[in-house]
């Protein structure tokens, strides 16, 4: 009988999906399994790697921070969000409990989201917590000018102390001493091989590419016309207000379906907000890159000092984005030597360790 894996994933921008993604493909692929998704990170985005082997419930399963945009978040409604779902509704974990003992799930599987982790306790059934960083400890520096998120961090905190098995995946942000191993960066494979998304990207196997995302969110980006006279190089930049060609610049909207693995795969170099998806992908397929930090998230020092150590490139600070001052570095970025790719990442070892804790689903097949 095939196994059934409930699986939370935080809809906090689209790495925790990448990320919950990438897991489910490599657990499908060595067992056979398959999904009850509770999320409500769109459906077009798991369609990409995991089509046809999930049922998607809609479910907010987290909150994290409310985002202005790609570099900002606003305190206030974020203190909102959480206390509209923190503590957890004890008829909303009853309700999802019964959902998916019914599907007879066998264990719950969370990015990041502690909800799923409250659900599996009530269901009587494993949790398996992956994260890079928890909200209580992104929460902290900020309760002196947010005090009501004190208790709503205690309250996560608690539900992740108590996860059957918690794996910490690099780059993470702190080391948890709850936290049963570390696992390799987590990222989704490419599908296809370089010069066939070079083909379709209407590009040589010597021309320059440089892919610039800012993670799923819309970004003002009022450089765009100078990435524009650079004419010997195409950008395919994501994050923007319409889809567009002008010249060698392919703007991309956020609905428009990239696969990001494969542009990096087709890319020289990156452009990206410095986010856990972006590094892992940049990593994986040994591209170097620039990162756009933000100096008011705890989450940016540890994982640009990861960054730094193992992905040539530089630092862009938020507040430099916009003016477009680094693009006078995109050649320094093209000539930088790129690192070794890493074929093998981090979602096998996840899935090692979840068959060596729950073996009910190695028997799935």
């Amino acid at each position: 009988m095939t196994a059934h894996v409930a699986v939370f994933v935080s809809p906090h921008g689209f790495g925790h999906a990448a990320r919950a993604s990438a897991v489910m493909e490599a657990l499908h692929r060595r067992t056979g399994a398959r999904f009850e998704l509770f999320t409500s990170t769109p459906r077009w985005f798991y369609d990409e790697s995991v089509e046809g082997l999930y049922r998607r419930h809609e479910v907010t399963t987290d909150v994290g921070f409310f985002q202005k945009s790609a570099l900002a978040y606003d305190l206030e409604r974020t203190v909102e969000a959480v206390s509209s779902l923190v503590p957890f509704h004890p008829e909303l974990v009853t309700g999802l409990a019964l959902e998916v003992r019914r599907e007879g799930c066998s264990a719950v599987l969370c990015d990041v989201a502690p909800l799923g982790i409250a659900v599996a306790d009530r269901a009587g059934l494993p949790s398996v917590l992956v994260q890079n960083f928890s909200w209580p400890w992104l929460y902290e520096p900020l309760l002196e000018e947010a005090p009501a998120l004190a208790p709503l961090s205690e309250e996560l905190d608690r539900w992740i102390g108590l996860a059957t098995l918690h794996l910490q995946a690099e780059p993470y942000c702190f080391a948890d001493p709850r936290a049963h191993a570390s696992v390799l960066p987590v990222s989704r494979p490419p599908r296809r091989s370089r010069e066939e998304l070079r083909r379709e990207l209407g590009v040589g196997e010597d021309d320059k590419v440089v892919v610039l995302t800012m993670g799923g969110y819309t970004e003002a980006m009022p450089f765009l016309p100078r990435l524009e006279e650079m004419e010997d190089v195409t950008f395919v930049v994501t994050g923007c207000r319409a889809n567009e060609v002008r010249g060698k610049l392919r703007l991309h909207d956020n609905s428009a379906r990239l696969y990001m693995p494969d542009l990096v795969r087709a890319a020289d170099a990156v452009v990206a907000k410095l986010g856990y998806s972006s590094v892992a992908e940049v990593w994986r397929e040994g591209r170097a890159a620039a990162f756009v930090t933000r100096a008011d998230f705890r989450e940016m020092p540890p994982l640009w000092a990861w960054t730094s150590e193992r992905i040539p490139g530089f630092e862009i600070p938020a507040a430099d984005f916009g003016s477009g001052s680094w693009v006078e570095r995109i050649p320094e970025l093209l000539r930088a030597s790129p690192p070794p790719a890493q074929p093998l990442g981090g979602a096998e070892q996840v899935v090692d360790h979840m068959l060596e804790r729950i073996p009910a689903l190695g028997r799935g097949r």
